[in-house]
C-alpha cells in the first residue's frame, strides 16, 4: 500500500506533533528546570513550605501515622497512598513556598482527609490516579503507533483508539468531584490560616481549576486528534485509479 499525504494527514501530523513537542518539553522541564531557584514561583504571604502545609492539615484533621515524603519523578510526583502511610510531594513543592506549590501539596493532603471521611470514591480515586497519568501522558504516542499502523489494520487501530479514548474520558469525569472537593478544602484552608491572603483567592482558584480540570481538558482536546484519525480510516490512501 502507498500512503499518501493529503492535507487531512498532515493536519493529523501537526496534532501529533504538537502532543509529541508538549510531551517532551514536559520531560524536559521536571529534569533540568523545576530544580533550579530562579525558575520558583512568588512566595505565599505565610512562608509554610508543603511539606509543612501538608503536616498541618493532616494534624488538624486528627490523621497521624503519616509521612511526607519528597519524591522527583516524571510521573505521579503528587499522591496518598493509604497503605504505605505515605503522602509524596515533589522535592520542589516539599521546601517551596510558592502559590503553586502550596496548593498542589495542600490539594493532595485533602486526599487523605477525604479518604479519613470516606469522601465519595476516593478509594477508587487513589487507585486510578497514576494509572490515568500515565495514560494522559501515554496518549501522544498511541496516536502515533496509531498512524504508523492505520494502513495495516485500520478497523482494530480505529476501535482500540476510541475505546482508550472513551475509557479516559469516564475516569477523567470520575475523578473530577474528588479533584474539585479537594482543591476546594484546599483554598478554604490556606486562607483561614493566614498561609495565603484572603486578597489572592482567585490565584489558588485559578490554580484548584487547573489541577480540577487538567485531565479532562487533555482527553477532550486529544479526542478531536484521535476522531480526526478515525475518519481517516474510511479514506482510501491510495488514489490511483
Amino acid at each position: 500500500m502507498h500512503f499518501i499525504m493529503d492535507t487531512g494527514t498532515l493536519v493529523l501530523l501537526i496534532l501529533i506533533g504538537i502532543y509529541a513537542v508538549i510531551f517532551g518539553g514536559s520531560i524536559l522541564r521536571e529534569l533540568f528546570f523545576s530544580k533550579k531557584e530562579d525558575m520558583r514561583n512568588q512566595r505565599t504571604e505565610g512562608l509554610v513550605s508543603g511539606k509543612d502545609v501538608v503536616e498541618r492539615m493532616l494534624r488538624e484533621a486528627n490523621i497521624e501515622g503519616i509521612s511526607v515524603i519528597p519524591q522527583d519523578a516524571i510521573i505521579q510526583r503528587y499522591y496518598y497512598s493509604p497503605r504505605k502511610k505515605q503522602i509524596v510531594i515533589s522535592s520542589h513543592a516539599c521546601y517551596c513556598s510558592g502559590y503553586y506549590e502550596v496548593m498542589r501539596a495542600a490539594t493532595t493532603a485533602s486526599n487523605a482527609i477525604q479518604r479519613e471521611e470516606g469522601f465519595g470514591v476516593i478509594d477508587f480515586y487513589l487507585w486510578l490516579a497514576p494509572v490515568m497519568e500515565w495514560m494522559a501522558r501515554m496518549l501522544p504516542m498511541f496516536l502515533i503507533v496509531g498512524v504508523l499502523l492505520i494502513e495495516y489494520s485500520p478497523m482494530l487501530v480505529g476501535v482500540s483508539l476510541v475505546a482508550i479514548w472513551a475509557l479516559m474520558l469516564i475516569l477523567a469525569l470520575l475523578m473530577r468531584p474528588v479533584d474539585k472537593d479537594a482543591a476546594k478544602r484546599s483554598i478554604d484552608w490556606l486562607i483561614s490560616n493566614g498561609v495565603v491572603a484572603e486578597s489572592n483567592r482567585a490565584r489558588l482558584e485559578k490554580i484548584g481549576r487547573y489541577l480540577t480540570n487538567y485531565n479532562l481538558m487533555l482527553v477532550i482536546s486529544s479526542g478531536f486528534a484521535i476522531f480526526f484519525l478515525r475518519s481517516k480510516m474510511y479514506w482510501p490512501s491510495d488514489k490511483s485509479v
